[in-house]
């Protein structure tokens, strides 16, 4: 048996679908693996790359040596356009054809079409936006150290967004020796959200947790409120305050990418595809979706699941099995995923969450993220390595 598998994106859902394949596939099937990075990147733990908690090099999992590992082909390229009726993409490299597909290629910063936000703005997608974070943070600690002023605003309310403005706060106090309340005073490090309140997807519980959690950080939350206007001087904010020489980090969203976008296939709400309880593509037979750019809803649900780790690993392995199923002509299993929970880790060890069915906050929900990270992590370099960082005040 000689079928071919395209699977689109070597993130959480990709890596987890390849390995299904590659556990259960039969002898000599081939697969291949697009994605336009050479790395997987470990995107839980990017707010940490903010206040040096953790390595770069420990969230990088190659993508070539991994693949070939396993017996599959990978090219690094970005794919164009996605044409599930002839279960074929059209990548930067060329045109691959396959027998299925699956789509599994993640998320990007969504800047709803302002580009003065994109230009003027940080976001957090890649390791290259941490470390450009983390280098302007400090730049923010040497003007205050100098006597100067460094506003900083996140745009965002949510995990993201709850996520970077600690991982500065505690960022700014380690690099001036300053307290949160000097901070507060000298340094505006403001959460702002258009929406009426923040974690939307949240408990209340675990939302006022969050809450006072970050207001220790000398954090200020403004919500009904976002950035209006970007210049060279500063950005001003819809409720009239101007802040000049501000850090601005974006944290308001995520969409898929452009080919997701140029796919005529059914899309909920953020553009994220719609499939069917097997996770497969609305109208075609042998192409999956899986992970942050899959809409799921599972048995029992009327909305789709969250965009989280777990669910990505698992919708990854479903779509892996449901794949090799569809090819043998075998009757397809649902998508019946666990919830574990979630978790607002905050900087510096502390969060609050919701962990097998209970809410909580403080230092076990910190303790517990960091645990499943090093857990999930490909590698066993990358686990012990993220858990001996932890270790260490600062790192490369």
């Amino acid at each position: 048996m000689h079928e071919r598998i395209a699977i689109l994106g070597g993130g959480f859902a990709g890596l987890a679908a390849l390995g299904e394949l590659a556990r259960h596939g039969p002898p000599g099937l081939a697969v291949h693996l697009v994605d336009r990075r050479e790395d997987s990147v470990f995107s839980p733990l990017l707010p940490d790359l903010i206040s040096a908690r953790v390595s770069a090099r420990h969230m990088r999992h190659p993508l070539r040596p991994h693949c070939e590992g396993l017996g599959a082909r990978f090219t690094r390229t970005e794919v164009q356009r996605i044409l599930p009726e002839e279960v074929a993409v059209e990548t930067d490299a060329g045109r691959f054809g396959a027998d299925a597909l699956l789509i599994c290629l993640g998320c990007e910063n969504n800047y709803f079409g302002d580009e003065q936000a994109r230009a003027g703005s940080i976001g957090l997608k890649t390791v290259e936006e941490g470390l450009t974070l983390r280098r302007e943070t400090r730049r923010c600690a040497e003007r205050l150290l100098a006597g100067g002023r460094c506003p900083v605003v996140v745009v965002g309310g949510g995990y993201t967004g709850f996520e970077v403005a600690s991982h500065v706060a505690y960022a700014l106090r380690r690099l001036t020796g300053r307290t949160y309340d000097e901070l507060r005073r000298a340094c505006p490090l403001l959460i702002v959200d258009k929406a009426p309140g923040p974690l939307q997807n949240v408990s209340g519980a675990v939302r006022r947790w969050a809450v006072e959690l970050i207001g220790k950080f000398g954090v200020e939350l403004r919500t009904e409120c976002t950035v209006e206007r970007f210049g060279k001087d500063g950005v001003m904010l819809s409720d009239g305050t101007q802040l000049a020489g501000a850090l601005v980090a974006w944290a308001a969203g995520v969409t898929p990418g452009r080919a997701v976008d140029g796919l005529e296939a059914s899309k909920g709400r953020g553009g994220r595809l719609e499939v069917d309880r097997f996770l497969r593509l609305r109208g075609a037979q042998r192409v999956f979706a899986a992970g942050d750019v899959a809409a799921a809803i599972p048995p029992g649900r009327e909305t789709p699941l969250r965009m989280a780790v777990q669910f990505s690993l698992a919708g990854g392995r479903q779509a892996g099995r449901n794949t090799l199923r569809a090819l043998a002509g075998e009757e397809l299993e649902p998508f019946e995923p666990t919830d574990l929970g979630y978790v607002v880790p905050l900087a510096p060890g502390e969060g609050a969450g919701v962990v097998l069915g209970r809410e909580t906050w403080g230092r076990l929900p910190s303790m517990l993220h960091y645990a499943m990270c090093s857990v999930r992590s490909w590698s066993w370099e990358n686990r012990f390595g993220i858990l001996a960082d932890l270790r260490r005040r600062d790192v490369a």
